[in-house]
């Protein structure tokens, strides 16, 4: 796996919060935010533009609970409606490591980016980004890539 500092570019998204998430419910709380943000995104004539994210703020010490915020990168605003709001993917220098397999193996490249972190001395917003590369639906977990990304001050 490779882990480098990077300089991201930020996109537009469209997107929506949970509050107070468990990773016992981080998949219910995703399946809800879909089922809101896709249609109406749809609705709007709009299409993504990149690879949809998630983003993880506010964890207490043992990440244990946190919010989320679920964003699809759209080329131009749409108007907010209800609990959709306009974002922004990540913006300046982070951590970046792609990630190959099943999700629930993600935790190897969290810990590897925070060692490489540790290493370089490098300090963390205490967000984390993750950006899902492919498709659950049409590719083998086994398959399935996504870009971990953690800010940095």
């Amino acid at each position: 796996m490779q882990i480098e500092v990077a300089d991201l570019k930020p996109q537009i998204a469209l997107a929506m919060k949970k509050t107070g998430v468990t990773m016992d419910g981080i998949h219910k709380a995703i399946d809800e935010i879909c089922g809101k943000l896709i249609p109406y995104l749809a609705e709007q004539g709009k299409e993504m533009t990149g690879p949809p994210y998630l983003a993880y703020m506010n964890a207490n010490d043992d990440f244990s609970q946190f919010d989320i915020e679920w964003g699809f990168p759209v080329g131009e605003s749409v108007p907010v409606s209800g609990e959709c709001y306009m974002s922004q993917t990540c913006a300046g220098k982070a951590i970046v490591a792609t990630h190959k397999g099943p999700y629930s193996e993600l935790n190897t490249t969290y810990g590897a980016i925070m060692e490489y972190a540790k290493t370089h001395s490098l300090e963390s917003t205490g967000v984390y980004y993750d950006y899902y590369l492919s498709d659950p639906d049409q590719t083998p977990e086994s398959e399935l890539l996504t870009q971990v990304v953690f800010p940095i001050k």
